[in-house]
């Protein structure tokens, strides 16, 4: 009998960060980074992962959303932005699906086969490593912008920058993406 061990966790750090990216406020991101709140998530994933039961990739990503959905809602509450009640942990975790929806629209795939959504998982994985290797502006305007539908005004007014210099960060960011991903296939 072989052992078959689940993925590396490790693998799936860049989505649990655009995941945190998108689901954290502005108003926390200047008291908590996303990515201390992903390797919280990762640390107490890899502690629990000798109990961990699923079997499928999907089931593992379920398991690691939920503990980040957890930790983002531990940090709004230690900064008193959510008061401290259980019904709205359900709230999260189905924006942190919702989130997942817009990436996946975001790749503008419509398959629906499993050898389709293991090929949907891969390309959200490769989107999420190729949003990790931007420049922090340019990711931050791509995510306001494609994942949660800012404005370039806003934008503009929450990075403390012009209009244009905004649309700048975003063509960038943009075209730097479009190359990671092609060069992915």
């Amino acid at each position: 009998m072989t052992d078959i061990s689940p993925p590396p966790l490790e693998r799936f750090r860049n989505y649990l960060r655009l995941l945190a990216e998108i689901e954290l406020s502005p108003l926390l991101r200047v008291k908590e980074d996303a990515s201390d709140i992903v390797q919280q998530s990762l640390l107490e994933a890899h502690r629990d992962l000798p109990n961990y039961r699923g079997q499928t990739e999907g089931e593992l990503v379920g398991w690691l959303k939920t503990i980040l959905a957890r930790n983002l809602l531990n940090v709004a509450r230690r900064y008193g932005t959510q008061k401290c009640d259980v019904a709205r942990e359900q709230p999260l975790g189905k924006r942190l699906d919702q989130s997942t929806v817009r990436i996946e629209n975001f790749l503008a795939s419509e398959q629906s086969s499993p050898s389709h959504q293991a090929m949907l998982n891969e390309q959200i994985i490769q989107l999420s490593e190729g949003l990790a290797r931007l420049l922090d502006g340019e990711r931050t305007a791509i995510v306001l912008k494609h994942f949660q539908g800012w404005t370039l005004s806003q934008i503009s007014v929450h990075l403390g920058r012009p209009t244009d210099a905004v649309a700048g960060l975003l063509k960038r960011g943009l075209k730097k993406l479009r190359t990671h991903l092609q060069a992915a296939e």
